[in-house]
């Protein structure tokens, strides 16, 4: 009981001679290591950083100049939608921002493996609909889908290691992008090629090109905020 009274003076004591009750040690580093200019002098010494950063920038900026243009569509990346680019760009950019503790390398090769399994989950979510079990793809497309799953699995390498983990967050936009590609589906999954269903309509809702491209472009977008807050600051 005395070592306890003898804590409260002294504690009383230091309050009144301005001292701070606020935590120190771990939370004080904790809170510098996020601090921008502390970032940004960890960038200086991680090239591989500091290049995926400027790239994921110009990802971003392209396709936006572009569709400020008009141009939904990239001709060089044979035709691809520039919108795609922007949420790579992002997640490259997220992964090495939040990754900014880990080596150089770890920070980029994260990053890489969030940004490829994204779009190579979507391809494959997106060939299943089509064919709905691989063995009923051709040769070509079943090659193609192997080789996609097996790019959209590396994701687990960082959960394995605790780069990536399941927020409430993702779990929200997992959730939307499971009910736009129902959604999708239910209407008999137009595409955006000929305009066509490629299955017979369940909903029968009339829609335009442009509302089928928001809908599509909403569960890419869902998926990338999904993927987007799988990564957590370290």
């Amino acid at each position: 009981m005395r070592s306890i009274g003898c804590y409260a003076a002294i504690l009383k004591l230091n309050n009144k001679l301005g001292g701070s009750s606020r935590p120190s040690g771990r939370w004080t580093m904790n809170h510098d290591q996020h601090h921008p200019v502390m970032f940004f002098n960890r960038l200086i010494r991680k090239p591989l950083s500091s290049f995926t950063i400027a790239l994921a920038g110009i990802m971003i900026a392209v396709p936006l100049y572009q569709r400020s243009l008009g141009n939904i569509y990239l001709e060089q990346l044979n035709w691809v939608d520039g919108t795609t680019i922007v949420m790579v760009g992002i997640l490259l950019l997220r992964g090495v921002v939040s990754r900014q503790l880990d080596t150089d390398l770890q920070a980029v090769s994260i990053a890489l493996i969030g940004a490829l399994s994204f779009v190579f989950t979507y391809e494959v979510i997106y060939k299943l609909s089509f064919f709905t079990f691989p063995w009923r793809m051709p040769a070509v497309e079943l090659r193609e889908f192997v080789i996609q799953v097996g790019i959209s699995l590396t994701a687990l390498v960082g959960f394995a290691f605790g780069k990536l983990s399941v927020s409430k967050p993702s779990r929200v936009f997992a959730g939307l992008f499971i009910i736009g590609w129902i959604v999708w589906l239910l209407l008999g999954f137009p595409q955006l090629e000929n305009g066509r269903n490629f299955y017979p309509a369940i909903l029968n809702i009339s829609y335009t090109w442009e509302i089928i491209y928001m809908l599509i472009r909403a569960t890419k977008i869902a998926l990338c905020l999904a993927y987007f807050f799988f990564y957590q600051l370290s």
